[in-house]
């Protein structure tokens, strides 16, 4: 009861302000905690629904989930979806479960070992950025605006980043408040145009390929990651049997069709002798399909760089480690369990010295005594790609090479899931064109983001990053130019038609399809709606917070009594970091905006070439990347961070045509504000907020 009197006591109560900065620094810590927990295999087996607890019996589950947000995002609006709620049980709880918790047995490399950021701390915390703005807005629900005398026929200066800022909040409140998802599904019908709907229509059209033409080169051009990805993207390319498909989309019984494609994609038979035929491989085992032949080469051509990097180390014979040195870092690797893993890593953060000095402190202390600066940095790189090596090895194992084969059932579940939606769309669209369409998209998006022959000084802008750090260049040292915003713009403008056309095709030529989609998209819809505030009938009552039903709660609510349950002096202190964190998001949105401003005046003018578009969410997610832990450089030193390494690449990568990646993103200056420390808010709050999210959870999914 203290607690709830505490809560209606004006001093303890939130501003609006500051109960939105702490639901984005719970939901931003609690997002990201739920996916990094994957990294363990417990994670999925303590998830929930529709995964199964492997202590329940008849297939029964914890009505809590360790990962209440996806599970929200994941129950409320994917299993919904047509064609997804068909899939078998077993789908979820045997086939998707057995494959996560083989990679999470895996026990894959962290970035803090390779003293860069890997490719997957990159997608997770990318990830994570994004499913937490879609958990605020399912939690906390869409703020309702009040209505105003502007329409959809009110005009929108494309020219003006606030018009099109307050064209896209329309949209949204259209969206969740009102009628708009309707006419937006009527209209499709009747036209393959949806900037025809009404000027405000094209206006979010804008600010939507703004905002993912700055997203995408965010990941391919400024991230030291990016043109790793688009190697690996072109790999997979080159693989896909195209022509083949086509052919097959031409058959006109959809059955025949189907199991044409089946056969394609699932045969194991002879998959391996045409590419054993074709060079790509030697002796590969048969008992692969196209998709995990696919993977499993894709990854094994990734492999042979590392092994290339970590044999160089290998044949120094001048001032290189010695073979005692190898030798214990290789049977790291590969004899030594999770837990050995786990006590070197935590050895070298509290001890501030390297990964490799806590290596040999475990087995051989005197070897630290005679390590030279020289000989660090090659095992370093020794280690980082034996890690790189035994990654690939394991993910490959986990999708291609362990029995049961799961990773083929779950697809053969997903065809036959939407095999009636197959047929119809087979009977009624010409899918040999769209799928022409989406061959071409892809081939100009890996043309657009490879870097283009050109001089720094023609390529060269002032402009802003997407975390507000100027660039002086968009080239590469080689002096090759990397892409822009601008050019991302306008490929995702050129090809927007064809997804229209698209979408169109659907819901003119097939409409029962079409209105299954229509009421799943209008039942998610409403989950984004705010909840009532029950303040108005407790009050009628004399009722304070602690007679308010459960299912009562709102997230203001939960919010205030959490913060007003703190003593007085951890209040003070959370308070403060409370307003430190308002502040910071006040500073992102107004960067944002005039970002947004910079992108939309450079996209209309001849030349024009920006490093940096919207999205205070990029800032987030840079501040996960900045915060994360990296082995010292030296054998004893500083434990470094992300941001100390935000241009570097893990050892032995390379990216597209085998050239060693460069970072576009490489002459930035960090004048962005840095992310207030918030660590008291989430130390004294995050737990009390998982086990509300959870409650909340489950009352949002009943």
């Amino acid at each position: 009861m203290a607690n709830d009197e505490a809560a209606s006591t004006p001093s303890c109560a939130l501003s609006p302000e500051q109960t939105r900065a702490l639901f984005d620094i719970l939901t931003h810590h609690e997002t990201y905690h739920e996916i990094a927990s994957f990294k363990f295999p417990e994670a999925i087996s303590s998830y929930g629904f529709p995964f199964k607890h492997p202590s329940s019996e008849g297939g029964e589950v914890p009505t809590s989930s360790s990962a209440p947000i996806l599970q929200l995002l994941l129950t409320r609006t994917v299993l919904p979806l047509p064609g997804v709620s068909q899939f078998p049980p077993e789908f979820w709880n045997a086939r998707v479960q057995n494959i996560l918790a083989r990679l999470g047995e895996a026990e894959l490399s962290e970035s803090y070992d390779k003293g860069a950021m890997g490719t997957r701390k990159v997608l997770a915390t990318g990830s994570s950025a994004i499913v937490e703005m879609l958990g605020r807005g399912m939690l906390g629900g869409v703020d309702r605006r009040e209505p105003g005398t502007e329409d959809a026929e009110s005009r929108y200066d494309h020219a003006k980043a606030d018009d099109l800022e307050r064209a896209w909040d329309n949209v949204i409140q259209g969206l969740v408040y009102g009628d708009l998802g309707n006419q937006v599904f009527d209209h499709f019908i009747k036209s393959d145009d949806l900037e025809a709907l009404s000027p405000m229509a094209e206006a979010a059209v804008r600010h939507i390929v703004f905002h993912l033409a700055t997203l995408i080169h965010q990941i391919f051009v400024l991230s030291p990651e990016g043109q790793y990805l688009l190697k690996l993207i072109e790999n997979v390319h080159s693989l896909i049997p195209y022509k083949m498909m086509k052919q097959t989309l031409r058959i006109g019984n959809a059955a025949t069709m189907i199991n044409g494609m089946m056969r394609i994609l699932l045969a194991k038979l002879s998959v391996a002798s045409v590419t054993n035929w074709f060079g790509l491989t030697q002796n590969a085992d048969d008992g692969m399909n196209l998709l995990q032949r696919i993977i499993s080469l894709v990854l094994s051509w990734d492999s042979n760089e590392f092994k290339k990097s970590a044999e160089r180390v290998e044949k120094a014979t001048k001032g290189g480690p010695g073979d005692e040195m190898l030798r214990l870092i290789r049977e790291h690797v590969v004899e030594g369990a999770r837990l050995d893993h786990e006590t070197v890593r935590s050895a070298s953060e509290r001890n501030s010295q390297s990964i490799i000095t806590s290596i040999f402190d475990a087995s051989n202390p005197q070897l630290n005594s005679r390590l030279t600066e020289s000989q660090h940095a090659q095992c370093l790189e020794y280690y980082s790609s034996l890690l790189s090596v035994r990654d690939r090895d394991r993910i490959t194992s986990a999708f291609c090479r362990q029995s049961p084969d799961v990773f083929t059932q779950a697809i053969k579940d997903v065809v036959a899931a939407y095999e009636p939606m197959i047929r119809t769309v087979h009977a009624n669209v010409d899918l040999r064109e769209h799928f022409d369409s989406l061959q071409g998209f892809i081939e100009e998006f890996i043309k657009t983001s490879r870097p283009k022959k050109g001089s720094s000084s023609s390529s060269s802008s002032s402009s802003s990053s997407p975390f507000g750090r100027s660039s002086s260049s968009s080239s590469s040292s080689s002096g090759e130019r990397l892409p822009s915003v601008e050019d991302y713009v306008d490929l995702l403008m050129r090809h927007r038609g064809l997804l229209y056309k698209w979408i169109h095709a659907l819901a003119s030529q097939c409409p029962d399809l079409w209105e299954g989609f229509r009421v799943w998209g209008n039942r998610t819809l409403v989950k984004f709606q705010k909840r009532p505030s029950s303040s108005s009938s407790s009050s009628s009552n004399g009722s304070t917070g602690a007679a308010t039903t459960a299912r009562d709660k709102t997230m203001p609510g939960i919010l205030n009594q959490l913060y007003a349950g703190l003593g007085a002096e951890t209040r003070a202190k959370v308070g403060a970091a409370i307003d430190s964190h308002a502040a910071y998001l006040s500073t992102l949105n107004r960067a944002s905006k005039a970002r947004l401003q910079c992108l939309v005046t450079a996209s209309g003018s001849s030349g024009g070439r920006s490093t940096g578009g919207p999205g205070v969410y990029l800032s987030r997610w840079q501040a996960l990347l900045d915060e994360t832990p990296i082995t010292p450089s030296q054998p004893r030193g500083r434990v470094r961070h992300g941001k100390d390494v935000k241009h570097m690449t893990t050892m032995g990568k390379t990216g597209v045509s085998g050239k060693k990646v460069e970072v576009g993103g490489a002459a930035q200056s960090s004048s962005a504000p840095d992310a207030p420390n918030v660590r008291v808010v989430v130390d004294a709050l995050a737990d009390s907020f998982r086990r509300e999210v959870q409650e909340l959870a489950a009352q949002i999914s009943m």
